[in-house]
């Protein structure tokens, strides 16, 4: 994926209108007025460093030591590495869909489209649509919560979650309203479909390759 800096490479705007611009221009026009109004109002505020700290609670590579605690565990539980096959089986798919998604879209980000915005997160990376804060943090905090906390308390928890991450992008100038909203919709989707259809897929998969070889 493109990496997009400060200097708001161009590189990542085709000659081509983007998907959302060229299909929904009226989707479009509210995202521009709604994503210039959160970010300029903010301006010069302490918000903006609390929405640093909020947005690095979504950060992806959090995926990263989820996956070495859970690699722990399964070996202190005598290898079993069930879990660890979930959450990886569950970030693989939908990062999948997710990917082809952001690439068909191919969405400029706000700073990258808008001289009065400019990125004050280091992690604005590739195209915009949709949020992969929003996405990767919902299925992550979506499995923690159906796999250790499968109680009604978790979903508002959830949904503030989700609604902190989605904001402290657009304060940050890493992302338009609908980039957020999408992004958490669509990993919700994704999440429901891993859960009930495919997930025992995987585990199966798992135990005969472990009766296999080991």
């Amino acid at each position: 994926m493109i990496d997009v800096n400060s200097d708001k490479n161009l590189s990542q705007i085709d000659k081509k209108p983007d998907f959302i611009k060229n299909k929904f221009p009226k989707l479009d026009t509210w995202d521009a007025k709604n994503s210039k109004l959160i970010y300029h109002k903010f301006s010069g505020s302490k918000v903006r460093k609390w929405a640093k700290l909020i947005s690095f609670a979504g950060d992806p590579r959090l995926w990263g030591p989820t996956f070495v605690i859970l690699s722990i565990w399964g070996i202190i539980n005598e290898w079993n590495f069930s879990l660890l096959t979930i959450f990886l089986s569950g970030f693989f798919q939908s990062f999948a869909i997710y990917f082809i998604i952001k690439n068909f879209i191919k969405r400029p980000r706000p700073f990258v489209q808008y001289d009065d915005i400019i990125r004050l997160d280091k992690t604005g990376h590739g195209f915009s649509f949709p949020s992969g804060h929003c996405h990767h943090s919902t299925i992550l905090m979506g499995l923690i919560g159906i796999v250790f906390f499968p109680f009604p308390w978790f979903i508002p928890i959830l949904v503030a979650y989700n609604v902190a991450i989605g904001y402290s992008r657009m304060i940050l100038g890493c992302h338009f309203p609908s980039d957020t909203i999408f992004g958490t919709i669509e990993a919700y989707l994704e999440l429901g479909f891993f859960w009930f259809l495919t997930k025992d897929l995987y585990i199966n998969l798992y135990e005969w390759l472990m009766n296999v070889f080991f």
